[in-house]
């Protein structure tokens, strides 16, 4: 009778549980329709703006500066008064607000093939995570261009018990030695307003050589 009850109890918090995740990520989605309708800043706003050092806000501005990584391997703008650096080792950048919930992560590594295909990663990607019990909502996806190091992007809702978290995932791969850059921008969707499109244009200035 005992196991009964624990078996039942188990049900019912975890039915519980996936009624609060989808309940946390309909508010996700009611959101992307508010913001679709009146943005906040365009794409093409915030990219322009971000070339020219700041993105001006209705609540304050941003200020970006163009900042390198791996012995400057890499090199893209940074919200310079948002996201500090927590790490030093040599392969690996964490930058963090943890205060706003916002993190940057990258990683330099060697690719297996130079030809990996932008679906073998999403794959990847998608698989550990729901292998790691996560719920995972794919809404985005696309290229940014580049002779040398094409960069590929998916962006997914990750609810977690805080909330839902917005991440952009992005890869590129040097076609001349094979190196290759694996990031993951994040941020709470209460944030996704003004950071989704920060996050997109940043990418649209990654620079891997």
């Amino acid at each position: 009778m005992e196991n009964r009850n624990k078996i039942v109890e188990e049900i019912l918090k975890a039915r519980s549980t996936a009624e609060k995740v989808e309940e946390e990520l309909q508010k996700a989605r009611e959101k992307d329709e508010e913001m679709a309708k009146k943005p906040l800043l365009t794409l093409e706003e915030v990219t322009e703006q971000m070339g020219k050092g700041m993105v001006h806000y209705p609540d304050g501005n941003i200020r970006f500066a163009a900042v390198s990584f791996f012995g400057k391997r890499v090199v893209m703008p940074i919200p310079v008064d948002y996201l500090n650096r927590h790490t030093t080792e040599k392969e690996v950048v964490v930058l963090m607000n943890e205060i706003l919930g916002i993190s940057l992560q990258m990683q330099l590594t060697k690719s297996q093939k130079k030809n990996v295909t932008f679906e073998e990663v999403k794959r990847g990607m998608v698989g550990q995570l729901r292998a790691a019990g996560m719920y995972v909502e794919l809404i985005d996806e696309g290229t940014v261009e580049d002779s040398v190091a094409p960069l590929y992007f998916v962006t997914y809702r990750l609810p977690i018990p805080q909330g839902v978290m917005f991440h952009l995932v992005f890869y590129a791969i040097n076609r001349i030695d094979g190196s290759m850059i694996i990031g993951d921008y994040n941020c709470f969707y209460t944030d996704v307003e003004k950071w989704e499109n920060i996050m997109k244009a940043t990418i649209s200035y990654f620079q891997f050589r």
